[in-house]
């Protein structure tokens, strides 16, 4: 329904669609323009009167009712009473939720790449303590391996002293015993100089025993932990001359130990013993030697002047060939000590299950 009315107004509830009309800021212009000619001295009866442009004015609900597509409608068309859109009426709300969606979608991909990273990263820490953990079960293993190689290089050493040297200086010996029964020498020059060469060479041949039985105790595996290290301790006692006292306590040691075991810790033993004799000035070495069904604890303790073990570590072979020894077996040493105030090791060396139950 189109209308062309000037009085006529287009309300929301009037029904009527729309058409062409004068507004009343259009209708007020014109009036405010003849106003504006009388004030300047025209006459009104000289200034025409013309009708305001009208303007089409269409009501957006009675289009929607009755079905008209506002694109058939004149250029230029007003159409009033249209309803907001849900983006006009909320776009406040629908940009801040949407704002806030892009921030959380932004921390949650932050989140899933920082998530990334840090697995990646842990991966790597896991691949490295793995790696770190075979190169140490390699070192242990090698170093296993090359204290057993000395071991058995030590063995060979003494096995050629014993047999070899040794017998040839058993062989002197009796030939110098010969020497001495000759009687043409009525001087007895020559019977002084075979006992002297007999002493020199009953010397060697002692040294050559002791020397053999440090490099490979042969009777370890026999007469046990228990009796060998007792003979070590007399003998570094009677060879230091009874200048420093060595006591060695011992309590619930099973008498069976695995060979490992037992050739480490007398190795062990010996290792801090000499040290101790050499280098602390000890006048007193205590050691005591707990047994379990499990494992071996020891203690050695002396009165020396100590050292600082964080300075004194590395530069000898004795604290490192003794650790070393200890992880071979899966053992362990720990070392106390400072200027002044002795030296206290203490060590722990694991039994395999079932080796032995009784006990001396």
């Amino acid at each position: 329904m189109l209308w062309d009315s000037q009085s006529e107004n287009l309300s929301a509830s009037s029904g009527v669609v729309g058409g062409y009309t004068n507004t009343a800021g259009a209708t007020g212009t014109k009036a405010a323009e003849i106003v504006l000619r009388i004030a300047n001295g025209e006459r009104a009866h000289d200034i025409p009167v013309k009708l305001a442009p009208r303007a089409a004015i269409f009501n957006w609900r009675q289009l929607r009712r009755w079905g008209i597509n506002e694109a058939r409608l004149p250029h230029g068309t007003q159409v009033l009473f249209r309803e907001p859109g849900v983006w006009e009426r909320y776009k406040i709300y629908i940009a801040g939720a949407s704002a806030i969606v892009l921030a959380q979608s932004a921390l949650i991909i932050a989140l899933l790449v920082q998530g990334a990273r840090r697995k990646r990263a842990e991966e790597a820490v896991h691949r490295s303590q793995e790696e770190l953990r075979r190169s140490s079960d390699r070192i242990r293993d090698l170093g296993g391996r090359l204290l057993n190689a000395q071991e058995i290089e030590r063995a060979r050493l003494a096995r050629e002293l014993h047999d070899d040297v040794g017998q040839q200086m058993a062989l002197l010996s009796m030939d110098l015993q010969t020497l001495t029964g000759f009687d043409e020498d009525p001087d007895g020059e020559a019977e002084k100089l075979a006992r002297e060469a007999l002493g020199r060479a009953d010397n060697i041949a002692k040294a050559l025993h002791d020397l053999s039985h440090r490099l490979h105790p042969a009777k370890l595996r026999l007469i046990g932990l228990v009796s060998a290290l007792n003979g070590l301790r007399r003998e570094l006692t009677h060879a230091e001359k009874s200048e420093i006292a060595i006591t060695f306590s011992h309590e619930d040691v099973p008498a069976t130990l695995p060979h490992d075991v037992t050739l480490c810790v007398f190795r062990v033993v010996q290792e801090a013993l000499q040290n101790a004799i050499k280098h602390s000035h000890a006048r007193a070495i205590a050691m005591h030697l707990k047994g379990s069904p499990s494992s071996l604890a020891l203690t050695i303790v002396d009165d020396g002047v100590g050292f600082e073990l964080d300075s004194m570590w590395g530069k000898g072979l004795g604290l490192v060939s003794m650790a070393e020894r200890l992880e071979s077996v899966g053992g362990s040493i720990t070392f106390h000590s400072s200027p002044g105030a002795g030296t206290c090791i203490e060590v722990h060396a694991p039994i395999a299950a079932g080796q032995a139950t009784q006990t001396v």
